[in-house]
């Protein structure tokens, strides 16, 4: 941290009240449920799709196979809801679950031909809402956007040893 930063981040908390339209974690955590629910009203509507049964069919798109744990721990969700969401697109014809055959508890799941299609809609869907929102920037600044969001994370990242 520069030493004006320092300074700043002394005097900012010198009795100061947060001013909460410029603080970082509430302004990213606004814009991040606006644009989720934003996206979320497209699809709920054109596909009645929930955000949950969303999550699975994205995250199966990156995978051939994944089980319920790992989706879970890879987004902002309970195992509750996952296997929830997991047992509607089962019923809907869109996930098929894979049962381990050296160990039964395990279950796999992968998309079915007509969740992939589906997945290929949303995609499509999601591409579109994207667009349009960075349509709003000034050409060129996706990239810098980008860049922000991972020089973000990694000052936010807790150290994983070994990871140097």
């Amino acid at each position: 941290m520069s030493e004006s930063s320092s300074m700043k981040a002394q005097q900012a908390g010198e009795g100061a009240t947060l001013a909460l339209d410029a603080f970082l974690p509430y302004r990213a955590a606004r814009l991040a449920t606006a644009l989720s629910r934003a996206l979320a009203a497209q699809y709920e509507q054109r596909y009645d799709i929930s955000v949950a049964e969303w999550r699975v069919l994205v995250h199966l798109t990156q995978q051939t196979e994944i089980s319920v744990r790992d989706i879970f721990t890879r987004v902002d969700m309970d195992r509750a809801r996952v296997t929830r969401a997991v047992q509607r697109l089962a019923a809907r014809g869109y996930v098929s679950k894979l049962v381990n055959q050296d160990d039964r508890r395990l279950v796999k799941l992968a998309l079915t031909t007509s969740g992939t299609a589906l997945a290929s809609e949303l995609s499509a869907l999601a591409a579109s809402f994207e667009a349009e929102i960075m349509a709003a920037l000034p050409d060129g600044s996706r990239d810098q956007l980008m860049a922000q969001f991972n020089r973000i994370e990694a000052a936010i990242a807790p150290s994983q040893p070994g990871s140097e």
